[in-house]
C-alpha cells in the first residue's frame, strides 16, 4: 500500500509494508469514516425535506397559522402589523369628521343677526323716549385730546378732510365729541354713516368690541345716522357717550334715523 503524506516543507511518497492485521484495521477505519459521512448526508437530506413541509398542514393543504412575531404580536402572520388596520380606520374617521365639519360650516354660512320681536319692540320704545327727551348728552373732547380725537376718525375720512377738521377745531369753528358704538348681535360687518351740518360723513363698521371715535358736535343738535351695509338680519348697534346709552333700532341699508343731542355746550 502506498500513502502520500503531506509535510509542511515537502511531500514524500513513503512505502509502507503492512501486515494483514494492519490492513484489516485500516479497512475498518475507512468503514467508520464512510459510515459517519453517510449519517451526515442523510441528516442533511432530512432537514432539506422537512423545511418546505413546515408551511403545510398534515391534513393536506392550507397554511399553518404562524405565531405572531416581534414584540406584542407585531406581525399577524401574513407580514402585516395588527395595528395598521386601526390606523387606517382612524385616518378615515378623521377625514370624515373634517369633511362633515366643513360641510356644516359651508351650509350654515356666516353668523347673522337674529333679533327677537321683544328686542325689536324694546329698541323702538327706547328710541321713542330719546326723541321725546332733550337728546343724548355727548361727551366733549378735551383740548389736550384733540390730536388723539382726530386720529380716532375712521379711514373713510381722507387726509385732506382730517386737515380741514384740525383747522376748524383749532380756529374754534367746531367742537369735537366722543361717541362709542358696537354691534350688539352677530359681528357680521354692519356699517353705518354718521353726518351732521357741521361735518362731512363718517362711516364706521360696528364690531363686538366697543369702538370710540370723535365726531364734530352738531351745531343744529342733530346727527343723521344712515344704514350702509347689513351683514344679515339687520344693522344692530348700540350707541354710548359718557354715561348715556341707547340700543339703536334695527336698520336696513338706506334707512335713516336722527340722533338728537343736547345743546348748550
Amino acid at each position: 500500500m502506498q500513502l502520500g503524506i503531506m509535510w509542511p516543507t515537502r511531500c514524500t511518497l513513503v512505502q509502507l509494508k503492512m501486515t494483514s492485521q494492519d490492513r484489516r484495521m485500516a479497512h475498518g477505519f475507512g468503514d467508520l469514516v464512510m459510515t459517519d459521512e453517510r449519517l451526515q448526508r442523510r441528516q442533511r437530506e432530512r432537514e432539506q425535506t422537512k423545511a418546505p413541509r413546515q408551511g403545510v398542514s398534515r391534513s393536506g393543504g392550507g397554511d399553518v397559522p404562524r405565531t405572531p412575531s416581534g414584540p406584542s404580536g407585531s406581525d399577524d402572520g401574513r407580514g402585516r402589523h395588527p395595528f395598521n388596520g386601526w390606523k387606517s380606520l382612524a385616518a378615515v374617521a378623521t377625514v370624515a369628521a373634517v369633511a362633515v365639519a366643513g360641510f356644516m360650516a359651508f351650509s350654515s354660512g356666516p353668523a347673522v343677526d337674529s333679533v327677537t320681536e321683544a328686542e325689536a319692540q324694546s329698541r323702538a320704545t327706547a328710541y321713542s323716549a330719546l326723541l321725546a327727551s332733550p337728546g343724548l348728552a355727548l361727551e366733549l373732547v378735551a383740548t389736550s385730546d384733540i390730536e388723539k380725537a382726530i386720529s380716532s376718525v375712521p379711514d373713510s375720512v381722507t387726509e385732506e378732510q382730517r386737515e380741514e377738521l384740525r383747522a376748524d377745531v383749532n380756529e374754534g369753528r367746531i367742537k369735537l365729541a366722543w361717541i362709542t358704538l358696537w354691534d350688539t348681535h352677530a359681528e357680521d360687518g354692519d356699517i353705518l354713516r354718521l353726518e351732521s351740518s357741521s361735518s362731512f360723513p363718517i362711516e364706521v363698521m360696528a364690531l363686538h368690541t366697543k369702538t370710540t371715535i370723535a365726531i364734530p358736535y352738531p351745531a343744529d343738535g342733530n346727527v343723521v345716522v344712515t344704514g350702509v351695509k347689513d351683514g344679515g338680519g339687520g344693522i344692530t348697534i348700540a350707541v354710548e357717550s359718557g354715561a348715556a346709552r341707547i340700543d339703536w333700532p334695527t336698520m336696513a341699508p338706506g334707512d335713516t334715523l336722527n340722533l338728537p343731542v343736547m345743546q348748550g355746550f
